[in-house]
């Protein structure tokens, strides 16, 4: 069983013991479950988590009640207790995964809108994690493998740092639902969003494969988009792409219509940009960390003002319009 259907598994396991409506029997068969695989054990814990984070579910659900027999219900209450259930499960998998998708509500690592995470990896890897992303780790005997289900990371592998584990015969591979980029001792950038991938390289060189087949060696200074069908053409790297991981969004004569549009990732609700100004050039460092203090630097330098209607909601629009 895969790590989705096993995920899938257990959201209808929870549902079903949640509802006060499992038989001796159907309890039996969710141990024998739980017992067969250590995925399966990951994934109920995640169905855990989020549950004791939701105020809403009794909290009389952990595992070591389900794993006793409950008082049974009215039959007339199992549509609505196990509907009510599953309603107020997704709502804490939306406030987990606060922005992310449903690929990403029970990954690993998660980052948030304006957030970013720097993650040790067992090797001695590095991962940083950027705005709004969310990642699963792997490794096993065979591979050091990570899953981006959506978002940004920098890499900077073992050997690229000179750890401990560069001496390792398992090879580093990232997989995404378009395609898996396989570390060649590397630094390097993956950004997956809209089930387009582009791979930027720093350092040394990865290799592409995409789910058609397809593969492409990527060497430092060159980057690549990906989606379900092909891979790019291979382009060079224009700018600082790390930069972020510092914070920062470096641009030089860039549209104000695609710094903006930079800067929505990094801010919570919508950030818009006005037509009549998108065409405007911009150039200079913001803290995408604090994208307040970065439109207000973009008010000072621009004929251009913010206009917040609430505090999730603005656009950059003309200066006096």
């Amino acid at each position: 069983m895969s790590d989705a259907d096993a995920r899938t598994r257990a959201v209808e396991w929870f549902v079903l013991l949640a509802s006060g409506n499992a038989t001796p029997q159907e309890r039996r068969e969710w141990a024998a479950w739980h017992a067969a695989d250590p995925a399966h054990q990951v994934e109920w814990e995640r169905v855990e988590r989020v549950q004791r984070m939701m105020s809403g579910v009794p909290a009389d659900l952990a595992s070591p009640t389900l794993r006793r027999p409950a008082p049974r219900r009215r039959q007339l209450l199992k549509s609505a207790a196990i509907a009510g259930t599953a309603s107020v499960l997704g709502y804490g998998l939306w406030r987990e995964s606060d922005g992310l998708g449903t690929s990403a509500w029970f990954a690993d690592h998660r980052t948030a809108t304006g957030e970013q995470h720097r993650l040790a990896l067992a090797d001695g890897s590095v991962v940083v994690m950027n705005t709004a992303t969310a990642l699963d780790v792997r490794f096993d005997a065979q591979a050091r493998s990570l899953r981006l289900h959506e978002g940004e990371i920098f890499i900077e592998t073992a050997t690229a740092l000179g750890a401990a584990g560069a001496r390792d015969p398992r090879p580093l591979i990232v997989d995404t639902a378009v395609g898996r980029v396989r570390a060649l001792g590397t630094r390097f950038l993956l950004r997956f969003e809209d089930r387009r991938l582009n791979v930027a390289v720093v350092d040394s060189a990865v290799e592409i494969r995409s789910t058609r087949g397809a593969v492409r060696r990527l060497d430092a200074g060159q980057q690549v988009g990906v989606d379900e069908t092909s891979i790019g053409r291979t382009e060079s790297i224009s700018g600082d792409m790390t930069a972020w991981t510092g914070g920062s969004l470096i641009v030089d004569n860039a549209r104000l219509g695609d710094v903006v549009a930079e800067l929505d990732r990094y801010r919570r609700g919508r950030l818009g940009c006005d037509p009549r100004v998108s065409e405007l050039r911009v150039s200079g460092a913001f803290p995408v960390l604090d994208v307040d203090r970065a439109l207000s630097a973009l008010e000072a330098t621009l004929p251009v003002r913010v206009d917040r209607a609430n505090a999730y909601w603005a656009t950059v629009r003309p200066r006096g319009a």
